[in-house]
């Protein structure tokens, strides 16, 4: 049995172990369909989806009471005011966050996963993404759900998974994205050797060479940047003081792609 708190309370979950349950029964839901080292060609598109559409919500409601709340700056009297600053994208930008359109919200492709066209659907919302954001995201989100072996459940039953509270959590700033690559490169070998020559630095090891460098301003460049975590960690210790440029290289076109979308989510710009 489980230990439990004080008064019979249940403990606090590991939100990281949590993360990495669902991972593998996200892993779980493929088998099969793809080979192994595939599985985050598949899965971190729709957690891309997830995040995204995330941080939009939560923007969102702010400004939905700010707009109807009389003591503020942002208060409007008419819904058309109310409507225009609700899709101001400076409203938006200001907070490390997107527009999303509404089809590309998670709410809307949760309901459109129970049809039969879903494979189609993704493919559609990350070219529209593609096409909403042209100078940060052209290039990155390929259409690859059609043409993959994977059945309209398949699909669905990862959007289901990833629609548990587990994903709804508020992560302080963390790099979830490139956690969720982490896994997949630890957990599944390639048919190409030991992980197929790719490595990931972990999140504690970053976290500390950024303490020990300290940024505050300037430029922060990592010759090998992989999914992009210094740059995330190094957003997150200035507390996202704007003060920082990026730059970074990397020779694995997915992985490149990966950093980019992980850049986009935490409102950053990058010179990859």
């Amino acid at each position: 049995m489980a230990p439990r708190g004080r008064k019979g309370q249940e403990p606090k979950t590991n939100g990281v172990a949590d993360l990495m349950k669902q991972l593998w029964e996200a892993a779980v839901n493929l088998r099969g369909m793809i080979e192994p080292a595939d599985y985050k060609r598949y899965v971190l598109p729709i957690i891309f989806l997830r995040f995204l559409s995330m941080r939009y919500e939560k923007r969102r409601a702010e400004l939905v009471e700010l707009v109807a709340e009389p003591k503020s700056e942002y208060y409007v009297k008419t819904p058309a005011q109310r409507e225009a600053v609700l899709n101001d994208p400076d409203e938006y930008a200001a907070f490390g966050t997107f527009v999303v359109p509404e089809e590309a919200r998670w709410s809307t492709i949760v309901h459109r996963a129970q049809q039969d066209d879903i494979k189609n659907y993704l493919d559609d919302v990350l070219d529209l993404l593609e096409r909403t954001y042209p100078e940060k995201l052209r290039g990155l989100l390929p259409r690859i759900y059609a043409g993959a072996n994977l059945e309209a459940e398949n699909v669905r039953g990862l959007i289901n998974l990833f629609s548990r509270d587990i994903f709804q959590r508020e992560t302080g700033g963390e790099d979830l994205i490139g956690r969720v690559y982490e896994y997949f490169i630890g957990e599944f070998a390639s048919s190409e050797g030991k992980r197929g020559g790719e490595y990931f630095t972990p999140a504690s090891i970053v976290r500390t060479l950024v303490a020990m460098l300290e940024p505050q301003r300037g430029r922060v460049f990592d010759p090998c940047c992989g999914s992009g975590g210094m740059f995330v960690q190094s957003d997150l210790f200035t507390k996202h003081n704007h003060e920082l440029v990026f730059y970074g290289q990397e020779s694995k076109d997915f992985t490149y792609r990966l950093c980019r979308m992980n850049l986009f989510i935490h409102g950053l710009d990058g010179n990859i």
